[in-house]
């Protein structure tokens, strides 16, 4: 029988010689102390195989290498992508709060068709746009699978499956929110802003742009082919984000 003391408490396999468990990694077991934990702190932050800011930095530089790898699975070099994709949505959703972005929105709604609706409809129109900046992690994350599947649509012919649609779909949705935080604060001052259109329009540039390095550094594709696919992905998701949002926004503020 194994001496329990010989057991990693991980995963339940003998400990060889060494300081980790050879079965999943784990160190060999010791008390937790304040310089363990602000060790592991340091490491998620400036490791260099899973930095986040390292992982951030491809993402905006070569987010082809960041699918690429993980198609051929070479992952364990990476911070996890949806761990960092709920995190930076997290973070774009407490700051478009902070700087009131949506409701800002709301107000200009409100003065487009104030002149047309009810009270009842214009208190409505600003309630909706409080929704959807207190609740903007959920939306956006909602828009994930129905943009994978128009992904998929448009790659499948490469060899792509829906799954891997969904993590290139991740991959291009956490550039968007790493940029959407730099720009977030312009975007809230730029006289010339239309309600919506702003970040729309943004979103549909960056969509683009990304989806045409992922193409041309991630599947090979040559440049025209790899920009031919970006434009008709991004214009699908335009069309599928307007109507959705029409759709939602029109039942609930008219009925």
């Amino acid at each position: 029988m194994t001496d329990a003391s010989s057991l990693c408490l991980n995963c339940d396999q003998p400990l060889t010689a060494g300081t980790y468990c050879a079965h999943c990694g784990q160190p060999r077991p010791h008390r937790l102390s304040v310089g363990h934990v602000l060790h592991e702190l340091v490491h998620v932050f400036t490791h260099a195989d899973k930095s986040i800011f390292g992982y951030a930095a491809l993402v905006l530089t070569r987010p082809g290498q960041v699918v690429r790898d993980y198609l051929r699975s070479r992952r364990k070099r990476y911070f996890n992508p949806f761990q960092f994709l709920l995190l930076t949505v997290g973070f774009v959703t407490l700051l478009a709060n902070a700087l009131h972005y949506y409701d800002s929105l709301g107000e200009a709604v409100q003065q487009q068709i104030g002149s047309r609706v009810s009270a009842t409809q214009l208190q409505h129109v600003q309630t909706y746009f409080h929704a959807l900046g207190k609740y903007f992690n959920i939306w956006w994350l909602a828009l994930l699978p129905p943009h994978a599947l128009l992904m998929w649509l448009v790659y499948r012919r490469r060899g792509l499956n829906y799954a891997e649609a969904f993590l290139v779909q991740v991959v291009i949705s956490s550039a968007y929110q790493v940029l959407l935080l730099g720009l977030l604060p312009l975007l809230t001052v730029v006289p010339w802003r239309v309600p919506g259109s702003s970040t729309a329009l943004l979103g549909g540039i960056i969509t683009v742009v990304y989806l045409t390095l992922v193409g041309r550094q991630g599947f090979g594709l040559s440049w025209a082919g790899a920009f031919g696919r970006a434009l008709l992905t991004g214009i699908l998701y335009i069309i599928i984000d307007f109507l959705l949002n029409y759709l939602v926004f029109h039942w609930y503020v008219f009925g």
